[in-house]
């Protein structure tokens, strides 16, 4: 009895060998690298000696994987490639573009919460907005616009000479949603489709040497009649901060 107990032990501690060694060879299947760093628009392929593979992205706003393997960054940050349902490769989107400073996104916050996170060294701050003027070159400012007391949208003031480096920024973070080449009025949304974003980032001319980057929090629920009459909105309150700081 006691040697058919270490027999039946030997098989069973055979056959868990067996299927670990099994899923280490499953493992080994991928011979490209398991950590991808991209570039927006650069490509890397994933070299995996099982012929029928099925890939996809955990997070497709970030980067894309096609039915044969080609990973393609879109934009900035992290994700992970799944090869035939499993966790396989991390994938990162780093960026080109990195001469602007985003504001801080203080959606809600009241004037003493965006001077404890901003701080207080504003160039105007009354029940319209606040404003912080830069001396980088490129960037003039920024403005956090009030409604009721509460930061309702932020304004990133630049220097229009940079129009093509900052549009190729904002490309880099944010899906293009529509774009008017009457006015030079670009709308991007943080996700790929309106029903998942968060937030309405727009760009637009506003003089021959200013152009301002607007964040508008964004829900399902908005229309885009509304978010039209809020960029109206906008540009009344950004013209009058605007005037106060002798800006054209």
């Amino acid at each position: 009895m006691k040697r058919f107990q270490i027999y039946v032990t030997a098989i069973v501690l055979f056959t868990l060998f067996a299927a670990c060694s099994k899923d280490d060879g499953d493992d080994l299947k991928i011979t490209s690298s398991r950590n991808v760093e991209l570039t927006s628009k650069k490509t890397s392929q994933i070299e995996c000696s099982d012929s029928k593979a099925t890939y996809s992205s955990e997070n497709e706003y970030v980067a894309t994987v096609s039915s044969t393997g080609l990973i393609t960054g879109k934009r900035i940050g992290e994700t992970y490639i799944d090869v035939n349902g499993q966790k396989s490769i991390k994938v990162s989107v780093t960026p080109v573009y990195t001469q602007f400073t985003e504001p801080q996104l203080l959606f809600g916050a009241t004037k003493e919460e965006v001077y404890a996170k901003v701080g207080t060294n504003y160039s105007i701050s009354d029940d319209k907005g606040i404003v912080y003027t830069t001396t980088s070159g490129r960037t003039r400012g920024y403005i956090y616009l009030l409604t009721d007391g509460k930061v309702s949208s932020i304004l990133m003031v630049v220097n229009s000479i940079y129009i093509d480096s900052l549009t190729e920024f904002l490309l880099e973070r944010y899906e293009l949603a529509t774009f008017s080449e009457k006015d030079y009025s670009v709308l991007y949304i943080n996700a790929l489709t309106t029903n998942k974003a968060t937030m309405i980032i727009g760009e637009q001319i506003y003089s021959s040497s200013l152009i301002y980057v607007v964040y508008l929090p964004y829900s399902n629920s908005n229309s885009r009649a509304v978010a039209n009459t809020d960029n109206e909105k906008i540009k009344q309150q950004a013209c009058r901060l605007f005037e106060k700081l002798n800006l054209k």
